[in-house]
């Protein structure tokens, strides 16, 4: 995969992220086939420039901007295209569901102080529960926050075996 391709491919992840969409959501709204998008993202086969319009139409990122290494999405990107798209039923349906765990890790939790001091799965689970009335696994969440290791600190409990602790990596 030449270098170019593996930038577009971890920035058009990092913008299904910043999204809290699934692939399937993000392909449907992006009007490309889920397996196109499966290409894309793995970088393990070519894909056609054009085939990334439908990602720029949809999100309003330009596709120069997808190729460069200092790609960022824009902050709150799935609140902006919300409303940009609330009068489409269609798109708004699906930008209004329960948002995915990495993004809802990503893009609320770490953004706040509540991982400034380490806290258990249940913890974490409750804060998403009370603050924006997501209902996700304890499981869930553990195995999304394993993935993040470059954002999060995991640590064994002290006096709780078989629990872990999460914080937010300084």
């Amino acid at each position: 995969m030449d270098n170019t391709t593996s930038l577009i491919s971890s920035n058009v992840i990092e913008l299904r992220d910043a999204l809290g969409l699934s692939q399937k959501d993000f392909a449907l709204l992006a009007n490309i086939s889920s397996s196109t998008l499966i290409n894309i993202e793995s970088g393990k086969k070519s894909f056609r420039i054009n085939t990334l319009n439908g990602i720029s139409d949809f999100t309003k990122v330009k596709l120069d901007e997808l190729s460069k290494s200092s790609f960022t999405p824009a902050k709150n990107l799935r609140e902006k295209l919300t409303e940009k798209y609330k009068n489409e039923p269609a798109v708004h349906v699906i930008l209004s569901k329960e948002p995915s765990i990495p993004y809802c890790i990503k893009y609320k939790l770490l953004n706040t102080n509540f991982l400034d001091v380490p806290k258990e799965t249940r913890q974490i689970t409750k804060f998403f529960r009370d603050n924006f009335g997501w209902k996700f696994k304890g499981n869930s969440i553990h195995s999304a926050l394993r993935r993040m290791t470059h954002l999060v600190r995991i640590e064994h409990h002290p006096t709780k075996k078989g629990t872990n602790l999460y914080s937010k990596k300084k």
